[in-house]
């Protein structure tokens, strides 16, 4: 499978008869094999018996015989779904995952789980059962998370479509690290039934893929009840720089968003910079203490509808992560985050929201823009550094907290560390965003 193959073109072949996907098949068993050393699945057992076949009876289907692998925190009836985490290793899914069936049902063909940071607690992906995912576009450098496996077998070229799950970042950071795109829709817009959660409010179903094109053609298959948008004028592509989300960036981060602004100013979008200090403030109190108060009540409630209620304690007494296992024991110990300090920062939240609407309105801008990550990806013996989570998801966290769809696009030059730039758009307007994002990339690769 090469890695300049988008949906678009497989879709075309397939049609067309010159590809098969059969063909397809064997193709990216043999991409796994060769890119083992990536950690990208998640397997007890060999690659073909998670790679299902194409349902014939589906021809015709617009995405039949197309690949995708998810983050295996992702219900796929039939196989295991672990977390990333030994608690969970022998659960087998007895239906699959809302998305999951979208996609089966146009065709689309499971290839296998992806590798992720444990419970989704984490932006590295080095997961100390399955080992640590590694960076297809800078091999000494990490992948990010917790979509991170994900990312890199897209990057690699294994698969052209993965499922990952966005709580503060986790499809937008992975993509941005490997050089890909990651795709976070409006919450809510997408169901996470059948995904093992960390915080209700803000997960979401995320895609990765090579292109925003092919971001915006599966949104379209995948959500065909969201009305079309409406056409943005040349005079109305105005474009919003929060001053928050670009300050104290890494110079190469700097220089390539930088660089691609420019581009889009010479191409007619209006590029302002904007104060952002009214949303800065309300956003910082959604960052951990909702997804972290929320696990514990979410988590084991999924457990118990899918019937595993019987393997909580057994999950949280066999966390291998070290960081993951503090975190969780901590809260169980009742000595991090009360029930007052969750209900202030859920009216945190609801502030935050009302006030993106205010400021995308008093601007009058159609988007925002900005460094998907202030930092240069991360080496791999830097993953534990302190303060590196903190650092990562800085920027991604707005739009989850805000319920906002957003998008990271590659934007560095080849031969360089991956750069991403995110545009983000106020609640609803995911189709909007994917045909602006379209003609952005279309605009940045020229």
């Amino acid at each position: 499978m090469h890695f300049e193959n988008t949906v678009q073109s497989l879709c075309d072949r397939i049609r067309t008869g010159t590809l098969s996907a059969a063909e397809i098949r064997e193709r990216i068993l043999g991409a796994d094999v060769r890119a083992a050393t990536l950690n990208c699945f998640i397997r007890t057992c060999d690659a073909e018996t998670y790679f299902a076949r194409a349902n014939d009876a589906l021809k015709g289907a617009p995405l039949f015989g197309i690949p995708f692998s998810l983050k295996d925190n992702i219900c796929v009836k039939g196989l295991p779904v672990t977390a990333g985490t030994p608690g969970m290793e022998d659960c087998i899914a007895k239906r699959d995952a809302s998305i999951v069936r979208k996609l089966k049902s146009l065709g689309a063909v499971v290839a296998g789980k992806n590798n992720m940071h444990e419970l989704s607690f984490g932006i590295t992906s080095v997961n100390p059962q399955w080992g640590t995912v590694v960076n297809p576009a800078a091999p000494e450098h990490l992948a990010g998370g917790s979509s991170g496996g994900c990312a890199a077998a897209v990057a690699a070229g294994i698969v052209p479509i993965a499922i990952g799950t966005d709580t503060g970042g986790s499809v937008r950071i992975p993509a941005a690290f490997c050089g890909i795109t990651g795709f976070r829709p409006t919450s809510g817009r997408w169901s996470s039934a059948g995904i093992i959660p960390v915080s209700r409010t803000k997960d979401s179903p995320g895609l990765l893929t090579k292109t925003a094109k092919d971001a915006q053609l599966l949104y379209e298959l995948l959500t065909p009840e969201d009305q079309l948008p409406t056409k943005i004028k040349s005079t109305r592509r105005r474009i919003g720089l929060p001053a928050s989300m670009w300050t104290e960036l890494d110079d190469d981060v700097r220089k390539h968003c930088a660089h691609a602004v420019r581009r889009l100013t010479r191409a007619g979008f209006q590029c302002i910079e904007l104060d952002d200090s009214a949303v800065a403030g309300l956003n910082k109190a959604g960052t951990f203490t909702v997804p972290i108060y929320e696990f514990f009540t979410d988590f084991p409630r999924t457990l118990l509808s899918l019937g595993w209620a019987n393997r909580i304690n057994t999950v949280f007494d066999n966390i291998r992560d070290t960081g993951v296992r503090d975190i969780i024991h901590t809260n169980l110990a009742g000595k991090f985050i009360s029930s007052r300090d969750y209900s202030s920062a859920i009216q945190s939240i609801a502030a935050l929201r009302m006030q993106m609407n205010t400021l995308f309105s008093n601007w009058d801008i159609d988007f925002l823009a900005y460094p998907t990550v202030p930092r240069c990806v991360p080496r791999l013996i830097d993953a534990g550094r302190p303060g590196l989570f903190a650092d990562v998801i800085r920027n991604t966290d707005l739009a989850s907290n805000a319920a906002m769809p957003s998008i990271t696009l590659p934007v560095a030059p080849d031969k360089s560390l991956p750069v991403g730039l995110s545009l983000d758009a106020a609640r609803g307007q995911d189709r909007r965003l994917l045909a602006a994002a379209t003609c952005i990339e279309e605009i940045l690769i020229s």
